[in-house]
């Protein structure tokens, strides 16, 4: 920081005493320039240091007291003699975690940790795999357990890495986020489920009724209130020492009361307020070679569900983390990095035999805000760690039983809170009710059960919300959906009256067997509705849907029957090639069906309908001559038959332009026999067409009434017949025939109205 500027005096300029004064001053403050840098620099990084040390002491009793908390959760009943070597190894589990997250992790200041959610359940699934092990020594019951930690981390190690080097990270955020939350309010429930019986010990609640119950059972009284108190203290004072120092308390309590009633520690143990063993001289860990010639690794098989949850948990919490720093730091954080990052810090803790971890989300920012924020804050937890290491057994021996319990009570509170309370405000009462049964079927039936019963809650509460989603996109009839056909105004007249013979179905998004069924019964209640005319046709597109399953292909078979029985057809058009596959493979014949058309899309599957609701009002037995089909369009007028006599008869053969795009337009047609198509040229040079013209169709109306060229060709397909009008005939009229030339703008206002209802109508279809 630069502390001092120097003074600029405008009459120093002409005095030389002045200026060497000047000279000298600026001397001075280019050294202060100089310097304060340095010093700055010097002061920063004593700051840093001492942050990071302060941080380190802070860490380091939390991560030696959750070691002990968590083997005391792990290593209870008949595995008890292995809590020592417990805590040791969950010890230097979250020492080589520390260091890989300090090493190589994108932000420095990363504090890795192994997670209280792995730790509960792979505590369920250890204590559920032993019981069963009735026949094995007590040494095979702790070296199995100990073969669960380590398959957990190392698993979890190679999925992490995969997944971070093949970037996968993101297929996660498939999960629902209830069962999320379940499993992690069901991971708290458990530890809280183990911290009670960490206090009962072997016999369980059967314990309190035995002669030495109301030692225990004050016990657990104790702990829970040292639970509400800790929970209480740490949502009261926001200093990072809160927890160490509470627990500090109650230990200097605990052995003040021992002190004063005569209480031996031996008589403490027996009595389940310290831990039933004495105290490990030294560090003492599991020999990997023990383990691996030792466990019985079909009890270990057994617990594999288990460990796939702590995998996917272990994911969602790194990814979620990943996230909640990016934001809390501002700062973009490669999460696939991260990933490979935990992946060969939990390998190399599944070597040793530890249960997973990764970056903890609390203590990073923790770290921060005390202005750690350098590599220097992980090492220096990391060394804390370490000089802990050799101690981890005595230490583990001295602590009350009901301060580890009672520590894991809070935390568990705190996920409860957290992922169960916390929730009922993020999400609807159907997903909410999900994350409460998820920790209630894990407590009650256990952890597997739990666990399956959370993701077949949440496959039912997605089947029936995905099913209360219209698979249908439009429904319509003839009347508001018409063919690319351009038909005359008898003709539309026709369709107007008869259209609603036909229903039409515009399908979207993925079809099973609870979307499916809304199909159905949109047709079955069409089909029972007596106030509307006898259905012909039920027109099904699937241009917009993704694919099918075999039980919605067998509901498309029932809905076939239900419209055949109603002597209706049914049509197929837009179909997939994987689409029409589904169908076959399910007893849906599309080619020789007489009740069952397959057309290619929806306009041909339209103008199949049209056609058939035509068939009884042939067009050239319709109209006698042009002077008829105009007193049929336009109403009858003595004039008529001058107006047919000032249009020119043109007659086209195919592939003749009857309007050629780019031209000006002043010429009026009239269609009168064969057929024509409209169509556009694309930038790459084909053509797109755009609509088939019928005879009667009036052409080029627009043209009268706005110069501009011609936006499109009107090419004809047979050999037809067009009648004409030049635009100069037409201003002609104006001025030497009004009442021929009211006729004409009556014929082109006919058209324009024509059109623009039928416009209208398919406008409001998709509306509504």
């Amino acid at each position: 920081m630069n502390l001092h500027s120097p003074t600029r005096n405008a009459g120093s300029l002409n005095d030389p005493s002045a200026s060497q004064a000047t000279a000298k001053a600026a001397d001075c403050a280019t050294t202060s320039r100089v310097l304060t840098p340095t010093a700055s620099r010097s002061s920063d990084r004593f700051a840093t240091i001492t942050a990071s040390l302060l941080f380190a002491l802070v860490a380091g009793m939390d991560g030696l007291s959750t070691s002990i908390a968590f083997a005391a959760l792990i290593f209870t009943g008949a595995l008890a003699s292995g809590f020592g070597m417990g805590v040791g190894l969950i010890l230097l589990s979250s020492v080589v975690l520390v260091l890989a997250m300090a090493l190589f992790s994108r932000y420095p200041s990363s504090i890795g940790q192994v997670r209280k959610p792995s730790v509960a359940i792979l505590a369920s699934a250890i204590a559920a795999a032993t019981s069963v092990m009735t026949d094995a020594t007590d040494e095979t019951r702790l070296l199995t357990a100990f073969a669960v930690l380590a398959v957990s981390g190392l698993s979890t190690g190679v999925v992490f890495w995969v997944f971070g080097a093949f970037g996968f990270g993101r297929l996660i955020r498939f999960l629902p986020f209830s069962v999320i939350a379940g499993f992690l309010a069901g991971s708290g429930a458990l530890m809280v489920e183990g911290a009670v019986m960490m206090v009962l010990g072997k016999g369980g609640f059967d314990a309190l009724l035995q002669p030495h119950g109301l030692p225990i059972l004050g016990n657990l009284l104790v702990a829970i209130i040292f639970a509400i108190v800790l929970l209480w203290c740490l949502g009261r004072f926001a200093s990072p020492a809160t927890g160490p120092l509470v627990m500090l308390g109650g230990g200097l309590l605990f052995y003040g009361l021992l002190l004063a009633i005569g209480l031996p520690l031996e008589q403490a143990r027996r009595i389940h307020w310290l831990p039933a063993m004495p105290p490990s001289g030294g560090l003492d860990l599991p020999s990997p070679l023990a383990v691996f010639f030792g466990a019985d690794w079909w009890a270990v098989a057994h617990t594999l569900p288990a460990v796939s949850s702590v995998i996917l948990l272990s994911m969602i919490g790194l990814l979620l983390n990943s996230s909640g720093l990016e934001v809390a730091t501002r700062r973009e954080i490669d999460a696939n990095r991260e990933m490979r990052t935990a992946g060969l810090a939990n390998i190399a803790v599944g070597l040793i035999g530890g249960p997973p971890g990764f970056a903890s989300l609390s203590m990073t920012m923790l770290a921060n805000r005390m202005g750690a924020r350098t590599r220097l804050v992980g090492l220096a937890t990391a060394a804390v760690l370490l000089l802990m290491l050799p101690f981890a057994g005595q230490l583990a021996g001295i602590m009350p039983v009901f301060i580890a319990a009672g520590l894991m009570m809070t935390l568990g509170f705190e996920m409860l809170h957290d992922w169960l309370w916390k929730s009922r405000r993020q999400l609807s009462q159907s997903e909410w009710l999900t994350v409460l049964a998820i920790p209630l079927g894990m407590v009650v039936m256990g952890f597997l059960p739990g666990m399956a019963l959370g993701l077949a809650l949440s496959v039912v509460t997605f089947v029936y919300n995905y099913a209360s989603l219209s698979v249908i996109r439009v429904e319509a009839s003839s009347r508001e959906r018409r063919s690319s056909v351009d038909r005359p105004i008898a003709e539309n007249a026709v369709i107007e009256r008869e259209g609603d013979r036909v229903q039409l179905l515009e399908l979207q998004e993925f079809l099973f067997f609870g979307t499916a069924e809304q199909v159905m019964d949109r047709i079955r209640q069409r089909l029972r509705n007596q106030t509307r005319l006898r259905l012909n046709y039920v027109v099904l597109d699937f241009r917009r849907v993704s694919g099918m399953d075999a039980a919605a292909a067998i509901t498309f078979l029932k809905t076939r029957n239900l419209v055949a029985a109603e002597g209706a057809v049914l049509i197929f058009c837009g179909l997939s090639g994987e689409t029409e596959r589904t169908l076959c493979r399910n007893g849906i014949d599309l080619d020789d069906d007489a009740a069952l058309l397959r057309l290619p899309d929806l306009d041909r599957a339209l103008e199949h309908c049209e056609q058939h609701l035509l068939a009884g009002a042939l067009r050239q037995q319709g109209w006698q001559d042009v002077e008829d089909y105009l007193a049929r369009t336009i109403g009858p007028n003595d004039r008529l038959h001058d107006l047919v006599a000032i249009m020119q008869r043109v007659d086209v053969a195919p592939g003749d332009r009857i309007i050629r795009a780019g031209e000006i337009g002043d010429d009026l047609f009239l269609l009168w026999k064969g057929r024509a198509k409209i169509e556009a040229r694309l930038p790459n040079g084909r053509t797109l067409r755009l609509r088939t013209v019928t005879p009667g169709v009036v052409l080029g109306e627009i043209a009268i009434y706005r110069d501009g060229p011609r936006t499109a060709d009107v090419v004809a397909e047979l050999p037809s017949t067009v009648y004409r009008l030049a635009r100069s005939e037409l201003l002609r009229l104006e001025q030497t025939d009004p009442q021929l030339a009211v006729l004409v703008h009556l014929l082109c206002a006919t058209t324009l109205a024509e059109r623009l209802t039928i416009a209208n109508r398919v406008v409001q279809a998709l509306h509504e």
